[in-house]
Formats: C-alpha cells, sequence, structure tokens
C-alpha cells in the first residue's frame, strides 16, 4: 500500500545541532509493522514482491522449494533526537542486531511520518581494496586484456582508480507495505475486549536505514539521515545553548 502525495505535508525535522528544517513527511494511517524497545523503535516497509515460484532440480525426482525472498525497509529511530551515534554503536555491537529487533506484527498507528530523502554516496575504495589484498589489477603485472579491446599502441592495462557510488531514494511510491488483520469469533456473549494501543512513529530526527532481505538475514543497503533535505531546508528553528 503506498503512500499518497495528498497526505504529503511539511513537518520540522530536527538536526542534531539543535535547528530544525521544514520538510515533506509521508503519511498513513494504515497499520504498520512497528517494535518498541528500550530507548528506540523499529519501523519495516515491506516491498511489495511479484510472486515467484521456481524449484531446484535434486537428482532423484523430487524438487526442493526456494522460499521467497521478502525485501523491506527498516528505520532504526532513537527516541532521544540526538541519540543516533548511540543507537549505531549498539547496532554494530553485535551480529544480527538489526535482525533480531526487526518488529514480526503490524500495530495501529497514532502520529506517523516518514520523511521523503534522496542521498547519494560517492567514495574512492582503491586504498580500501589494496588494504584488503587486491593489489594485482593496479601494477604492471596484471593482464586484463579480456576486459577490453586492444587498442593497438601495445601499452599494458592497469587499474588506476576504484568508485563506489550508492544511491537511494525514499517518496510515496518508492516503498510498499501491506499488511492484513482478522479476527475470528465464535457465537456466544461478545467479550469485552479493550481497545489496542496505538504507537507513534514519527521520524523527525537523525536515524539509521537498513534495506535487508528477511529470509536470508542479508543487508543489502545501510545508512543514516541526518537531514533529509541535504541543508536546502529552510530553517524552522533554532533552540538556544
Amino acid at each position: 500500500m503506498p503512500f499518497h502525495e495528498r497526505d504529503t505535508r511539511d513537518r520540522p525535522f530536527h538536526l542534531l545541532d539543535g535547528a530544525a528544517v521544514d520538510t515533506p513527511f509521508m503519511d498513513n494511517s494504515d497499520r504498520h509493522f512497528i517494535a518498541v524497545h528500550d530507548g528506540f523503535k523499529v519501523l519495516k516497509l515491506q516491498y511489495k514482491m511479484q510472486q515467484q515460484d521456481y524449484s531446484r532440480s535434486c537428482g532423484y525426482g523430487w524438487t526442493a522449494n526456494k522460499k521467497d525472498a521478502q525485501y523491506s525497509m527498516c528505520i532504526f529511530l532513537p527516541d532521544a533526537h540526538d541519540g543516533l551515534r548511540a543507537l549505531l554503536d549498539e547496532i554494530t555491537s553485535r551480529p544480527g542486531f538489526v535482525h533480531d529487533h526487526l518488529p514480526s506484527d503490524t500495530v495501529k498507528v497514532g502520529d506517523f511520518g516518514v520523511p521523503k530523502f534522496k542521498l547519494e554516496f560517492m567514495t574512492n575504495v582503491t586504498e580500501i581494496l589494496k588494504h584488503l589484498g587486491l593489489v594485482l589489477p593496479f601494477g604492471m603485472g596484471a593482464d586484463l586484456s579480456d576486459m577490453m579491446e586492444a587498442n593497438g599502441s601495445g601499452d599494458p592495462l592497469v587499474v588506476q582508480d576504484v568508485f563506489h557510488k550508492a544511491v537511494i531514494e525514499v517518496n510515496e511510491e518508492g516503498t510498499e507495505a501491506a499488511a492484513v488483520t482478522m479476527m475470528l469469533m465464535s457465537p456466544g456473549c461478545a467479550p469485552m475486549m479493550m481497545p489496542e494501543p496505538r504507537v507513534d512513529f514519527v521520524a523527525d530526527h537523525p536515524f539509521a536505514y537498513f534495506i535487508v532481505e528477511e529470509v536470508s538475514s542479508t543487508i543489502l543497503f545501510a545508512g543514516h539521515v541526518v537531514d533529509p533535505t541535504h541543508g536546502q531546508g529552510p530553517v524552522r528553528t533554532r533552540t538556544r545553548t
């Protein structure tokens, strides 16, 4: 279920320096996968995947079906406006922390908002690759002739630099979430039911995000948002220090 542009409205996003910038926040009142932990909350927005039915032949007249992958955007939101660093330290404290804290059930939401953002990251990873032991492509002993057609010069082909670039964008159409809730009741007297509590989730201060594949617990993207406007949004308030 996508976010609708008609529900997007500006709200303040609180920066680490105490200022706040006007930012478009997406909103809807549907049930969401949210988990509440000590000091932080986690929102899981599942990507809608096309159903895939495939199997692998095992050579003995039977097949083993592979479970469909499920990709999700997961936002780890600290309770404190300046709590991102402490939360990141906690997340990196042990393997499996992200997967172990993902929500498994949907809840009713009260105040809800996720900022639109687009982040681009680019860096030279040459020295990192060399440190990891990948040195041959950068030296005169490299044989990369199968990667490019010869230009007739006879000069050897070597790698000078390696760049890594990542782009992630979250908007009304970028993430789709789906959930269904059913309650079956037997005939008889209707029991008195307490209203289900609502959970607020407003990502209006720095947070961490992950794109994960839940079946294998693989993290495909990881990052954090400290200013969804790239410093281009109008400053609304600034607290005194």
